[in-house]
């Protein structure tokens, strides 16, 4: 994604690229009503514009700089003004036939996820198609932690037709700390994927803050309940602690 240049922050020019963006969401709903009636008068003007771009190539690009502008805001935006580009959001990608742009949605409502409103769209996404949309979903829903959405974690983890995404929801639910979850985590370590395997070691890093650093048997002797300490650090690890310019 291309930087954004650092002059659109200007309280004017922020301004205006807000009311831009949500003209153009305006057009891509098809709806002006609710929050943005006062753009209705844009529209012609915006349509107009948008069917030259098409024709230019330029539209793509745009709008994934848009949700890219949203994305780095959300948290700054008020509750109100979150609830509307959230209700926004979710309404472009129930027709968004791109997948890049449906990504690109997940990536801002990633941004806002504890908000009820937020976290249900994502768990709708989580049903897409397109591998490169559930497997942002799967790595969303890491740092958010409820009931729905730890079973869409399980049901990616066990079922989705991709391993990418099953290894990515398998390391989510490492930070979704339940009896469930660890006993599905431990199944997981016999998996018949080493890659498999091994996301599950890293989810049971974050699930029990110890780390065995990939010694699947040595994990799964502890997972049982022996008194077996992870193995030492080695020295290259331990130089990557230490000094930051080796990270």
């Amino acid at each position: 994604m291309d930087s954004v240049d650092d002059n659109r922050f200007s309280p004017k020019s922020f301004r205006l690229s807000i009311l831009l963006i949500l003209a153009t969401f305006s057009t891509l709903v098809g709806c002006t009503d609710g929050p943005f009636f006062e753009l209705k008068k844009l529209n012609p003007i915006i349509q107009n514009q948008w069917k030259e771009d098409r024709k230019r190539g330029d539209v793509f690009s745009q709008r994934v700089k848009e949700f890219g502008l949203v994305r780095s805001q959300f948290k700054k935006m008020s509750d109100a003004d979150q609830a509307k580009w959230v209700s926004t959001i979710s309404t472009v990608v129930k027709k968004e036939t791109s997948t890049e742009i449906r990504r690109e949605a997940v990536l801002a409502l990633s941004e806002v996820i504890h908000r009820p409103d937020a976290s249900a769209t994502l768990v709708q996404l989580a049903q897409d198609k397109e591998e490169k949309v559930r497997l942002a979903v799967a790595r969303s829903l890491r740092n958010h932690a409820t009931s729905e959405t730890t079973q869409t974690l399980f049901a990616l983890a066990s079922a989705d037709d991709s391993p990418s995404v099953r290894e990515a929801a398998t390391e989510s639910l490492g930070m979704h700390r339940s009896d469930e979850v660890k006993l599905f985590l431990t199944k997981q370590l016999n998996d018949r994927s080493p890659a498999m395997q091994y996301s599950a070691s890293l989810a049971l890093k974050d699930f029990t803050g110890k780390d065995f650093r990939g010694d699947v048997p040595l994990l799964k002797r502890y997972m049982e309940g022996e008194t077996v300490e992870p193995p030492a650090a080695s020295l290259a690890e331990s130089l990557q602690s230490y000094v930051p310019f080796l990270r």
